[in-house]
């Protein structure tokens, strides 16, 4: 049997880190892909930065240390033209709001920020070492994977 799994848990703030300005990653998002909500396919985002460490012809001190941990539990195979995914991969985005409660209602209106480390806090005890989040992880599993085949161990 085939589960979900959660591989990675992140946000892109409203606002930038200047005086207040709408944040380059979701700027003219519906056009620009070299940014998109940190995901895009530039450089220092997720797709720039992993296509750099997996696709051929791009020089060697683009591919950060990161990413490459990341080739294994995404990828069959890489460093080709043509990489490989292990499964199906989804992404999932919600704009959130300053009324919106978090994993836990009891807390009420959750800020993003907090939120972000809840979520990876749940995600990693679920789904242990397949969270590609490097901090947040809880210190125990709920209920364990194997990697490769998906079942519950």
């Amino acid at each position: 049997m085939c589960y979900p799994l959660c591989i990675y848990i992140g946000k892109a703030e409203t606002l930038g880190k200047k005086n207040g300005n709408i944040s380059a990653h979701i700027m003219d998002i519906e056009r620009n892909t070299s940014n998109f909500t940190r995901w895009g396919d530039n450089y220092e985002y997720h797709i720039g930065d992993l296509s750099a460490v997996v696709l051929l012809g791009y020089h060697p001190e683009y591919a950060k240390q990161k990413y490459k941990k990341w080739t294994k539990p995404l990828l069959e195979s890489y460093t080709t033209q043509a990489p490989v995914l292990r499964q199906q991969v989804y992404f999932w985005a919600k704009a959130w709001s300053r009324v919106d409660a978090g994993a836990w209602a009891d807390f009420g209106p959750t800020r993003l920020t907090f939120l972000e480390y809840q979520l990876i806090g749940l995600a990693s005890s679920a789904f242990g070492d397949s969270l590609l989040n490097r901090e947040g992880h809880a210190s125990y599993t709920l209920r364990p994977f194997n990697l490769f085949n998906f079942d519950p161990v």
